[in-house]
């Protein structure tokens, strides 16, 4: 047999037949072959008295294949069908068990396809209408003629025939229904499937976009502690022999700033830590605008020329855009550092709608890594910080200056906006 004919005999479609038929579905599909075989057996002597072993075998032959009437469906249908066009064509009588035919029929279409359930209608079709030809329908045609005291004529083999056909086109629209029914079941499956799927790719994202949100905050720390911590070593080392308490206040500074550095650093990690509920875990206040001016101090402790202008109401910035707001700065400082900058501006606008922030660097052509299209990773924090509250960030060089700009709008206060993915401006 070629092994395309095999593989379409053998396939079936959907969830819980074919191959994956549990072995309790199998044994009942076993059960109800016997239930058929019974009763058409039961039925045969009686409906017919001169009965022979060959009606017999015939029962068997044609109930039995509903065996496989899930494991197998096409080719359960296909024996049935062949047994019973034997069956018509021996003669040999019809009984209860020629119910068969019309099961597997609705079997057929229930466990696959739509195409191969009209291969099935057609094909019992024919069966019917080859037991309307060769007077396989006598019996029947009998009993109705019994049932209304007339004589077999062409009209009841009509009649004969019509019933046959309306419980054919009944299987197979039985069948339709359960096919619909199961296609539904299916769909509803890998609907969930792909809901679970879904909910465990969000818990992946947010879980990334808030190790993103951990690593930006702790390049921000580190990247100016130490750039603080340097540059009052760096003050230190050198006014240690000629001005000793100078250089003890540098180191004194540079403790400070370690220690704050660390303290952050611990709650930081303790957000890595699993567990919402970990007692252990750290709760550190988050700095915000009100921190702005120690942050200019220490800025201008390392030798940067610092200068804040603020106007407006600080009040109702949320606490996410007061974080937003101090970082842009100290990440901005810690650039004016890096690059040469020596002096700068801060100038902070709190509107009605929103906050305007300018970080200008006085020495415009200090940084060409950025000028030249190379920024780094602390300018792209920039962007995923302020794309994170809806706002819009600008940088390069300016008339005056290398220029930071971020616009922000104002968020309600119990709102915090979702983290972006990475590399989300």
């Amino acid at each position: 047999m070629p092994t395309h004919l095999a593989g379409l005999l053998r396939a079936s479609e959907g969830t819980g037949v074919g191959a994956e038929l549990p072995t309790r579905s199998l044994i009942f599909d076993c059960l109800l072959a016997g239930v058929f075989f019974a009763c058409g057996s039961a039925f045969l002597p009686l409906f017919f008295a001169q009965w022979r072993p060959i009606d017999a075998a015939f029962v068997a032959l044609v109930c039995l294949p509903l065996m496989l009437r899930r494991r197998l469906p096409r080719i359960s249908f296909v024996l049935c069908q062949v047994f019973g066009l034997f069956q018509v064509w021996w003669p040999s009588p019809i009984g209860l068990h020629d119910g068969a035919l019309l099961f597997s029929l609705y079997s057929l279409v229930g466990f696959t396809n739509r195409r191969t359930g009209l291969y099935g209608l057609a094909v019992l079709l024919v069966v019917a209408f080859s037991g309307a030809v060769n007077d396989w329908w006598g019996f029947v045609d009998d009993q109705l003629s019994k049932a209304f005291s007339t004589t077999p004529s062409l009209l009841t083999r009509v009649a004969t025939t019509a019933g046959m056909i309306a419980l054919v086109f009944a299987a197979w629209a039985s069948g339709e229904r359960l096919r619909s029914a199961r296609m539904g079941q299916v769909a509803l499956t890998d609907r969930a499937e792909q809901l679970e799927r879904e909910r465990e790719q969000q818990s992946r994202i947010a879980a990334a976009a808030e190790r993103a949100r951990i690593a930006r905050e702790m390049h921000d720390v580190i990247a100016h502690a130490l750039s603080v911590m340097i540059a009052q070593a760096d003050g230190a080392a050198y006014v240690i022999d000629s001005s000793p308490a100078t250089a003890k206040t540098a180191l004194e500074r540079i403790s400070g700033t370690g220690r704050d550095s660390l303290t952050q650093m611990r709650g930081l990690l303790g957000l890595l830590r699993e567990g919402e509920d970990d007692p252990s875990r750290a709760a550190v206040p988050q700095p915000g605008v009100e921190q702005l001016p120690q942050l200019v101090e220490q800025a201008g402790a390392t030798g940067l020329t610092v200068t804040l202008e603020q106007t407006g109401n600080a009040d109702k910035v949320a606490e996410m855009t007061g974080l937003t707001i101090y970082r842009l700065v100290q990440e901005s400082l810690t650039n004016a550092r890096k690059h040469g900058g020596d002096q700068v501006r801060l100038v902070i606008d709190f509107g009605a709608d929103g906050t305007d922030l300018r970080v200008i660097n006085s020495v415009a052509d200090t940084d060409k890594r950025l000028q030249t299209g190379e920024p780094g990773h602390g300018l792209q924090g920039m962007k995923e910080r302020v794309g994170a509250v809806g706002g819009r960030l600008t940088t390069g060089p300016q008339a005056d200056g290398f220029e930071v700009h971020a616009w922000l709008p104002h968020l309600p206060a119990t709102v915090a906006p979702a983290e972006p993915t990475a590399g989300e401006s």
